[in-house]
C-alpha cells in the first residue's frame, strides 16, 4: 500500500514539474551588432521541431520547459544558443540575443577553386557578383543580369527567346564553369535559377585557376548553390509577370516614300522612272491593292508586346544535424510573332541536403538538380529559326509587295511570304532538352589529427536533346483565289542525342595555426569520363501532313549518327602560409591529363604562386589606420601557367579515314568509298597561357569607401601552324597538306580593371554607389599564319598591332563633282563616278587605288573597355537599385542591308535613316548618292572601307528595380508572414549610342536585321515567405 502511495506521489510530482516547465514564457528581442532588430530569426527549442520566428521588430515569445536550450539562427548570422533557467518557480523570462554576422566574422568567405578564403586572406584576382539583385530583375536566364556587375566580367547579349549571353573574363574566350565544386557545361550555368544561387565568384588569374589545369586559361565562373538552413520550415514563393518589346527596330519607309526614292535613284542614273504621278497617286489613295499596296511588314509580323511568366517555390529548413532545401521553378516566355507560333518553356528543380553525424566528425551533402526545356519557332533552314523570317520580312519584301490577297489570305510572292512563314500552317522547329545532375559528398574530420579532413565527391550528369523540324510549306493564294497554289510536299527531320558524364574527386586538406603561423595544404585527385551518341533521320515528300516518320515514304529517306567518349584525370596540390595574418604566400599546381593528346604528350603540369601583404597592419601605418584613412590596404601579386585544350579534335594525333560520296561496284557488290584524312601532327598539345597579375585592395573611412585595382598580362603559346613549303624546303606529299607543327606563334593580352565604391547611411536612409571598369588590349606578337608580304607592310600587317577592326580602304569623304573626280585618284574597278560617290585615299601614292592601298581601319570589333555603375537606395519600406552599363573602344561595320547591297533588296532605301544620302545640299551625308544598281559605278560605294564603320560605344540603363516591403510597412503583426515584397523592375530600358540611329542594338550587332530583336522588359514581381 505504501509503495502505491509513493508511486502516486511521484507521478503527481512529475506531472506538476512538467506543468511548471510548460508555463515558462520566454520573450525577448533579437538584434544585430548595430542593435537593429532582426526579423525572421528562427527561435527553436534545441532537439525539437517546436519554434517560432521573430517579428519585424525582432520580438519573439515562446513557451518552453525549464532548463531547455533555445537556438537562434538566421541566414548570414552565427547561430546562438541560450539556456532557459528559472529559479523559484518563475513563470516568465526575458532573453535578448545579439547575432553576429557570419560575413563580418569570416571576412566575406569566397569559394576559390577547391577551397575557401576570407576576403582578408584572399591574394588571388577574384571578384564576386551580388546575387540578391539578380532575383529582382526580369531575366530569362542568369547571363542576362551579369553585365556591368563585376570588374573583369564582360558580357555580350544575344537575341532570341532564351537571350543567352556570351561571357568573357578580361577579354578571353568562354570561361570554365564550376558549380558546387564540379566542372559543368556552360548550358548548366545559363539555365540556373537566380533564386538557387548563393554566390558567384569570378576567378581571373592563375593563382585562382591553376588548380583546374588544362581548361582554365579563360578564367572560371565558380557558383555555389543555395543550401538549407537550420530552423523551422520556411516556404518562399516568387512570381513575376513581364512584358517585353523590341528595344530597337529600324523605322521603315512606307510605300509612297519608297517609290519616290526609287524614282530618284533611276533619275540619278539617267534611267526612266518606274512610278509615274498616276502610280504614286494610286499608292496614296490605296485604290489598287494588288499592284500598289502599302504593306507594313513589321506590323504584320510582330506584336507590340510579348509576355513572360515566372514562378519559383523554395522550401528550406532542418535541424542542427540535417538541413535541406527544395526548389521548383517554371518559366514561360511568349514570342513577338503575331501568329503565336514561337515560345519557350523551362522547368527547373533542385533538392540539396546537408547532414552530419554528431561525435564522429563525419558530414556530407547530397543534391539533385536539372531542367527541362522546350523551344519552338517557325520552321527555318537555320538553327536559330530567325534568319529566314526576318530576312524575308525586311529584305526580300518592299512595301509595294502585297501580304494578303483580296480575301485576306497569304498572297503568293516570288519569295516566301513571311505572313505565311510564321503561321501554324508552315510547320515548326522544336528543340527539347533534359538535363539532370546528381551529386554526393562525404567529409571526415579525423579525430586523431587536429585540422586534417578528407573528403570525396561523386557527380553524375545525364543530358538528352531532341531537335524536330517539320517543314510544311504554308498555303499561299493568288490575288483572286481561295484555292491555294501548289506547294512543295512536307518533309520531316529529327535528331536525338544522349550524353552522360561522371566525375569523382578525393581530397585531403590540413589547416592549422601555430602561434602566429597559419598553414593549410590540399592534395587531391580528380577524374572524369564522358560518353555521347546521336542519331538523325530524314524523310521527304510526304503525301499526308502527319509529322511522324511512319507515314513518310521510304524514297529519299536518309539518316546517320555517331558516338564518342572522352576522359580526363588530374592531380591537385595547394599550399598556403601566412604569418600573423599579415603576410601570405600560396602555391598551387595541377598535373593534368586529357585523352585528346597522344600518350607521350598526354600529361602536363600547371602551376601558380602568389603573395599578399596587408600593409595597413604594419606599425608605420598605425596612425593612418587609427584615423581610418586606411582601414585595410592589401597588396597582392601572382604568376602562373594554365592551359587550354579547346578546339582540339578527337584523336587528331592519329591517322584517319573519312567516308565520302564516291561508291564502287566490284564483282557485283556495292562498296562505300572513303578517303584518307589529314596527316596528323605529332606536336599536338594544349595552349599554355602565362599569367601575371598585380593588384591592391583597400577600405577607408570606416569601411565606407572601398576599391581595388588589378593589372594583368597574359601570354599564350603552343599554337600549331601549317608550315610554308617554300620555307621548309619540300612540298606536300600525295596531295595532302603538310602536318601542322609547333610554332613561335604568340598571343598577348594586357589591361587593367578598377572598382571603386561608397556605402553609407543618413538615419534610415541607406545608399551605395559602385563603379567598375575593365580595359584591355591584345595582339599577335608573332603570327606565322599571316603572309610574309603583309607582315612586311607596316600599314597592313595585323601582327604586333592593337586596336583595329580589320583591313580596307581609308576614305576622304565624297567626290563633290566631275572635276573632283577628274583631279583625284580613282579606284581601278570603278567607273562613271560623279558627285556623291565615295572617295578613297591613295595610301601608297602611286596615282591609283587598288588592293595595295588597303590598310588597317577602325577600332576593335569587340569592346576593349567595359564599365558598370551600380546605385542603391533604401528608406524604410522602399528600396531602389539601378545599373548603368556600357562599353567603348569598338566599332560596328554596317551590313549589306543598310548599304543597299542585297540582291533582293536593291539599292532603294528601306529605312528612314537611309534618307541621309548625298545631295548637293547635303554633302556631309552618311550615305552616298542613290543609284539604281551598284554596278553603275563598278560597286565603288560598297567596297570594304572605313566609311561604313560607326562608333559602337554605348551607355545603357541595363536594369532597375523598385521594391516595397509590405511586411515592414503594413504586416508587422502577422507573425506567420516572414516576408512580402512587391517589385517593379525593368531591363534594357534605354540606350545612348550612335548605333541606335541605324535601328541597331550596339550590344547585339546585327546590321542586316536578320535576327530576332533584343527586348526591353518591364516586370511586376511578388515575393512571399511563410
Amino acid at each position: 500500500m505504501n509503495k502505491c502511495i509513493y508511486c502516486l506521489l511521484l507521478l503527481v510530482l512529475v506531472f506538476c514539474t512538467q506543468v511548471g516547465r510548460a508555463q515558462i514564457k520566454v520573450t525577448g528581442v533579437v538584434t544585430d551588432e548595430h542593435k537593429s532588430p532582426l526579423p525572421g530569426v528562427s527561435v527553436l527549442i534545441k532537439g525539437t521541431t517546436h519554434g517560432v520566428a521573430t517579428d519585424f521588430d525582432g520580438n519573439y515569445s515562446i513557451d518552453v520547459p525549464n532548463n531547455a536550450v533555445l537556438e537562434f539562427s538566421s541566414v548570414g548570422y552565427e547561430t546562438q544558443t541560450k539556456k532557459v533557467a528559472v529559479n523559484g518557480g518563475g513563470k516568465s523570462l526575458t532573453i535578448n540575443t545579439l547575432l553576429k554576422s557570419q560575413v563580418q566574422e569570416l571576412g566575406d568567405v569566397v569559394v576559390v577553386g577547391y577551397t575557401t578564403s576570407t576576403k582578408r586572406s584572399l591574394v588571388s584576382a577574384v571578384s564576386s557578383v551580388k546575387t540578391e539583385e539578380l532575383k529582382e530583375i526580369p531575366v530569362t536566364n542568369i547571363t542576362q543580369g551579369l553585365a556591368g556587375r563585376s570588374p573583369g566580367l564582360i558580357v555580350k547579349g544575344s537575341a532570341g527567346l532564351d537571350n543567352r549571353s556570351t561571357i568573357s573574363i578580361r577579354g578571353g574566350g568562354t570561361p570554365l564553369v564550376v558549380i558546387d565544386g564540379i566542372i559543368r557545361d556552360y548550358d548548366d550555368f545559363v539555365n540556373l535559377l537566380p533564386e538557387d544561387i548563393a554566390s558567384i565568384s569570378v576567378l581571373k588569374d592563375a593563382s585562382a585557376t591553376a588548380v583546374y589545369g588544362a581548361r582554365a586559361a579563360n578564367g572560371i565562373l565558380q557558383v555555389t548553390t543555395m543550401r538549407g538552413k537550420e530552423g523551422i520550415t520556411t516556404i518562399e514563393y516568387n512570381h513575376s509577370v513581364t512584358i517585353s518589346q523590341p528595344s530597337f527596330l529600324p523605322k521603315r519607309l512606307d510605300a509612297y516614300q519608297w517609290a519616290v526614292q526609287n524614282n530618284i535613284a533611276k533619275q540619278n542614273d539617267n534611267l526612266p522612272i518606274t512610278y509615274t504621278d498616276d502610280k504614286l497617286q494610286k499608292i496614296l489613295d490605296g485604290s489598287d491593292q494588288l499592284n500598289y499596296p502599302n504593306t507594313d511588314w513589321q506590323k504584320l509580323i510582330l506584336k507590340e508586346f510579348a509576355q513572360q511568366y515566372r514562378h519559383n517555390l523554395q522550401i528550406t529548413g532542418g535541424k542542427e544535424h540535417n538541413k535541406y532545401l527544395a526548389s521548383l521553378g517554371y518559366l514561360h516566355k511568349g514570342s513577338l510573332y503575331r501568329s503565336g507560333t514561337h515560345h519557350m518553356e523551362t522547368i527547373n528543380f533542385r533538392v540539396n541536403q546537408e547532414f552530419d553525424i554528431p561525435g564522429t566528425g563525419l558530414s556530407g551533402n547530397t543534391s539533385i538538380d536539372g531542367y527541362l526545356k522546350e523551344n519552338e519557332h517557325p520552321y527555318s533552314s537555320t538553327a536559330s529559326g530567325y534568319y529566314q523570317v526576318f530576312s524575308h520580312t525586311l529584305v526580300n519584301h518592299n512595301p509595294l509587295t502585297p501580304a494578303v490577297n483580296k480575301y485576306g489570305l497569304p498572297y503568293v510572292n516570288t519569295t516566301d511570304n513571311p505572313v505565311a512563314e510564321t503561321s501554324r500552317d508552315a510547320g515548326y522547329s522544336r528543340q527539347n532538352y533534359k538535363h539532370i545532375n546528381g551529386q554526393i559528398g562525404l567529409q571526415w574530420a579525423l579525430p586523431w589529427v587536429s585540422g586534417l579532413k578528407v573528403r570525396g565527391n561523386f557527380n553524375y550528369r545525364y543530358m538528352s536533346s531532341e531537335d524536330k523540324s517539320w517543314r510544311k510549306d504554308a498555303k499561299q493564294y493568288d490575288w483572286d483565289s481561295t484555292t491555294p497554289a501548289a506547294v512543295a510536299k512536307p518533309q520531316l527531320n529529327k535528331s536525338v542525342g544522349n550524353a552522360y558524364t561522371y566525375t569523382y574527386q578525393a581530397f585531403a586538406e590540413y589547416v592549422k595555426d601555430f602561434n602566429k603561423h597559419g598553414i593549410s595544404a590540399l592534395a587531391g585527385y580528380e577524374a572524369s569520363y564522358g560518353f555521347n551518341n546521336n542519331l538523325w533521320h530524314q524523310r521527304i515528300n510526304y503525301n499526308f501532313p502527319i509529322d511522324q516518320f511512319n507515314p513518310g515514304p521510304k524514297e529519299g529517306m536518309d539518316g546517320g549518327g555517331g558516338e564518342s567518349e572522352n576522359g580526363r584525370a588530374g592531380v591537385v596540390g595547394q599550399v598556403k602560409y601566412n604569418y600573423a595574418k599579415r603576410y601570405f604566400v600560396e602555391g598551387s599546381m595541377r598535373h593534368d591529363a586529357s585523352d585528346l593528346f597522344p600518350k607521350d604528350r598526354r600529361w602536363g603540369t600547371f602551376f601558380s604562386g602568389s603573395f599578399g601583404w596587408i600593409l595597413s597592419d604594419e606599425v608605420f601605418m598605425k596612425t593612418l589606420k587609427e584615423r581610418h584613412i586606411f582601414d585595410l590596404l592589401k597588396l597582392r601579386g601572382s604568376y602562373g601557367e594554365v592551359g587550354l585544350d579547346s578546339g582540339v579534335g578527337r584523336f587528331a594525333y592519329l591517322p584517319s579515314y573519312n567516308l565520302n560520296n564516291t561508291s564502287y561496284v566490284i564483282d557485283g557488290k556495292f562498296y562505300q568509298g572513303f578517303s584518307e584524312g589529314d596527316i596528323p601532327s605529332s606536336d599536338i598539345t594544349w595552349y599554355t597561357t602565362k599569367q601575371t597579375d598585380i593588384g591592391f585592395d583597400f577600405e577607408s573611412l570606416r569601411n565606407r569607401l572601398y576599391g581595388s585595382f588589378d593589372y594583368f598580362f597574359y601570354k599564350t603559346t603552343g599554337y600549331l601552324t601549317a608550315p610554308d613549303p617554300l620555307e621548309v624546303g619540300y612540298t606536300a606529299p600525295l596531295g595532302k597538306s603538310l602536318p601542322k607543327v609547333l610554332s613561335n606563334k604568340e598571343h598577348r593580352r594586357a589591361g587593367y580593371e578598377v572598382q571603386l565604391g561608397w556605402k553609407d547611411n543618413i538615419g534610415e536612409l541607406k545608399y551605395s554607389i559602385s563603379v567598375n571598369t575593365t580595359f584591355f588590349d591584345q595582339l599577335w606578337a608573332n603570327n606565322p599564319d599571316e603572309s610574309l608580304e603583309n607582315r612586311k607592310n607596316p600599314y597592313l600587317r595585323t601582327t604586333q598591332q592593337v586596336g583595329y577592326y580589320g583591313t580596307g580602304y581609308r576614305t576622304l569623304g565624297y567626290y563633290q563633282d566631275a572635276n573632283d573626280v577628274y583631279n583625284n585618284p580613282k579606284r581601278v574597278n570603278s567607273h562613271h563616278l560623279t558627285g556623291g560617290d565615295i572617295k578613297y585615299e591613295d595610301f601608297n601614292g602611286d596615282g591609283k587605288i587598288d588592293g595595295a592601298d588597303f590598310a588597317r581601319i577602325g577600332k576593335n570589333g569587340f569592346p576593349r573597355a567595359n564599365y558598370g555603375i551600380n546605385l542603391g537606395v533604401s528608406y524604410k519600406a522602399f528600396s531602389f537599385n539601378m545599373l548603368l552599363q556600357g562599353a567603348t573602344r569598338f566599332d560596328i561595320y554596317l551590313g549589306s542591308t543598310i548599304l543597299g547591297q542585297s540582291a533582293n533588296a536593291g539599292t532603294t532605301p528601306f529605312y528612314e535613316f537611309q534618307l541621309d544620302y548625298w545631295r548637293p545640299d547635303n554633302t556631309g551625308a552618311k550615305f552616298p548618292r542613290l543609284v539604281s544598281s551598284h554596278s553603275v559605278n563598278g560597286n565603288n560605294n560598297v567596297a570594304s572601307s572605313d566609311h561604313w564603320l560607326i562608333n559602337g560605344a554605348y551607355l545603357r540603363l541595363k536594369d532597375f528595380s523598385i521594391s516595397y516591403d509590405l511586411k515592414k510597412a503594413a504586416l508587422k503583426d502577422y507573425k506567420w508572414i516572414y516576408a512580402m515584397k512587391l517589385t517593379l523592375s525593368g531591363q534594357n530600358v534605354f540606350t545612348i549610342s550612335e548605333a541606335t540611329k541605324y535601328g541597331m542594338d550596339p550590344e547585339i550587332v546585327n546590321s542586316d536585321f536578320f535576327g530576332y530583336p533584343n527586348e526591353r522588359m518591364f516586370s511586376l514581381g511578388l515575393n512571399v515567405a511563410l
